[in-house]
C-alpha cells in the first residue's frame, strides 16, 4: 500500500503546484485516499439496503453510515496513522475516541449548515460543500491524528 500512495503522490506533484506539495505528504494521501473508499463504502451499502433490501431511507442511511465509520476506523489506524496497538486496553479506547470525534464533527457541522444557510442565508450547497471540508474532512483528520491515535510507534498507553 505504500508504494501505491507514493504513486498517487506523484502524480499529485504534477498538478498540484510546488508550494502546496508539503501538505501532501503519505499520511494526508492515505487519508483522503481511504475517505474516498469510506464514502464509496457508505454510498454502496446504502444502495444495497435501500433499492435492494427495502429498508426505510434513514435506517438505510444509518447502518451504512455505521459501517462506513467502522471501515474508516479500521483504515485509519492500519494504512494512515499505523497505530501498532491491536490489544483491547488500546483498541477500545481508540474506537471511542473515533466514534465519538466522528459523532462531534457531524454535530458542528450540522449546526454551521443551520447558521450559515437557516440564519445566515447563504447558498446550501456551496456552504455544505465548505462545512464538509473545513469541519468534517479537516477536523476528522486532526481529531483522529492528535486523539485518537498517537504517533506511529507508540502504543497510546498512558
Amino acid at each position: 500500500m505504500k508504494k501505491f500512495i507514493e504513486f498517487l503522490i506523484r502524480i499529485l506533484a504534477f498538478f498540484v503546484p510546488k508550494k502546496f506539495m508539503r501538505f501532501f505528504n503519505h499520511e494526508t494521501v492515505s487519508y483522503l485516499f481511504f475517505g474516498g473508499l469510506t464514502f464509496l463504502v457508505s454510498v454502496l451499502f446504502f444502495a444495497l439496503f435501500y433499492y435492494s433490501l427495502g429498508m426505510r431511507v434513514a435506517l438505510a442511511g444509518t447502518v451504512s453510515d455505521v459501517l462506513a465509520i467502522i471501515f474508516a476506523f479500521f483504515t485509519n489506524k492500519i494504512f494512515v496513522f499505523e497505530s501498532p496497538e491491536w490489544r483491547a486496553k488500546v483498541l477500545v479506547p481508540e474506537l471511542v475516541k473515533f466514534g465519538i470525534s466522528r459523532a462531534l464533527t457531524l454535530v458542528l457541522g450540522i449546526l454551521a449548515l443551520v447558521l450559515l444557510v437557516d440564519i445566515l442565508g447563504y447558498h446550501a450547497m456551496v456552504m455544505r460543500v465548505l462545512t464538509t471540508i473545513i469541519i468534517v474532512i479537516i477536523g476528522n483528520y486532526v481529531l483522529s491524528k492528535w486523539l485518537v491515535f498517537t504517533s506511529k510507534g507508540e502504543s497510546n498507553e498512558s
